[in-house]
């Protein structure tokens, strides 16, 4: 059976474990851990696994929310 974050579609990020947004207009997403398999313990650990998987940056947006910008 598969997860949540293991499905296609907008939230699939390619990584198991991580949720990502769609990008944005300058092709940054927001990223959260999956809760259902929890394979990471937070959101910024889950974002910079992400950010050193694909390359790219991970960073706090205003609301505190974990954004993975490109390079």
């Amino acid at each position: 059976m598969k997860c949540v974050c293991e499905e296609s579609g907008a939230v699939r990020s390619g990584i198991r474990g991580i949720l990502a947004g769609p990008p944005n207009k300058y092709g940054s997403r927001i990223m959260e851990k999956c809760d259902a398999c929890d394979r990471f313990p937070s959101d910024e650990s889950a974002g910079l696994s992400y950010a050193r998987a694909k390359g790219g940056a991970s960073r706090y947006d205003k609301r505190t929310r974990v954004i993975w910008c490109p390079k």
